[in-house]
């Protein structure tokens, strides 16, 4: 053994029964900072011998305030006795790893949680004399998970929202149309589709060109939605029309009244950037119960759309998809 300096950070060579040393530590630790895996070295009683600097960072100390301490002065009280056990089980040589949570409290007053996967090292006499101890910073991974999630959720509601407006968009116009035929098979009340296609955007678009225009059509989606009681949703079923779900309502004529305050909300003009912007429009509704198909549903507002565009601006056309009977 005389002939190997000690490692600085307590990896030793291990003794071979044959003669000469066989080290085996060394190259693991050289691995192990090559890949800026956080280690550390225990003797057998679990007292620290060794570490790299990531596995310092980690524990937010110096490596030199965690040398010489034992495992557990890094954990609370109450984690102390699970770490203690996993200890007990490698040098006792009933578990060939373990794997725990600590709590550690860095210098700075910051708690990271680390998971440890604990391994033993067998001496010549097949006894452990080397605890491995390789950790990861569970606090950053869970923040990571999250931001990932948090990524898959916004790119899903990117998919099914307008950019214009916010609202819900074409694709997510069957989601919401399925939502309501369910509550309307629970609790008995009929629903409606109604369809607000704006006649005139194109020429608003060549008055006022695309900014004005996208922000017009914003504040217009605003008005919509303000003119609505709670059970409605507006959505964004078109570059020029929206389609608004009318739930609990008590017959047909509910619906002309939804209709009466959609068109009262282009009565006057919407002002954008000092400028007035003036929306034709027309609907066409679709009423409907639980025992309605959705592709019907919708297929007849836009039937009624047409209808009532043949009738002028300012007015809505309406077809009762439970009698098939237009109005």
């Amino acid at each position: 053994m005389s002939d190997h300096a000690p490692d600085p950070l307590g990896f030793e060579p291990l003794a071979d029964p044959r003669g000469g040393v066989v080290d085996i530590i060394g190259p693991m630790r050289r691995i192990l900072d090559a890949a800026s895996v956080p280690s550390a070295t225990l003797d057998g009683e679990g007292q620290i011998v060794g570490l790299n600097p990531e596995f310092a960072r980690l524990c937010g100390r110096a490596p030199s305030e965690i040398v010489g301490l034992h495992l557990l002065a890094l954990c609370p009280g109450r984690d102390q006795a699970e770490v203690l056990s996993r200890l007990v089980r490698i040098v006792g040589g009933l578990s060939e790893t373990e794997r725990e949570e600590l709590r550690v409290t860095g210098a700075d007053g910051r708690v990271r949680t680390l998971s440890v996967t604990l391994g033993g090292l067998a001496g010549p006499d097949s006894r452990v004399e080397r605890v491995v101890a390789i950790a990861s910073d569970l606090t950053e991974e869970r923040r990571a998970a999250r931001r990932r999630r948090r990524q898959v959720v916004a790119r899903a509601t990117d998919a099914v929202a307008d950019q214009q407006t916010g609202l819900p968009n074409q694709r997510a116009l069957p989601v919401l149309v399925g939502s309501a035929l369910r509550r309307s098979a629970t609790h008995g009340a009929p629903f409606a589709l109604l369809r607000c296609h704006v006649t005139n955007l194109a020429e608003i678009e060549r008055t006022h060109g695309p900014v004005v225009t996208r922000n017009a059509m914003s504040a217009l989606s605003e008005r919509l939605t303000q003119r609505l009681r709670s059970a409605d949703t507006v959505t964004r079923s078109h570059p020029d029309a929206f389609t608004v779900i009318a739930e609990d309502l008590g017959d047909a004529q509910d619906a002309a009244g939804v209709a009466y305050r959609l068109l009262a909300s282009v009565v006057e003009d919407v002002v954008v950037d000092g400028r007035a912007v003036g929306f034709d429009m027309v609907i066409g509704i679709s009423v409907g119960d639980g025992d309605g198909d959705p592709d019907r549903l919708t297929d007849d507002a836009t039937r009624a759309v047409e209808d009532a565009r043949a009738d002028g601006i300012g007015g809505f056309r309406m077809i009762d998809t439970r009698t098939a009977s237009p109005t």
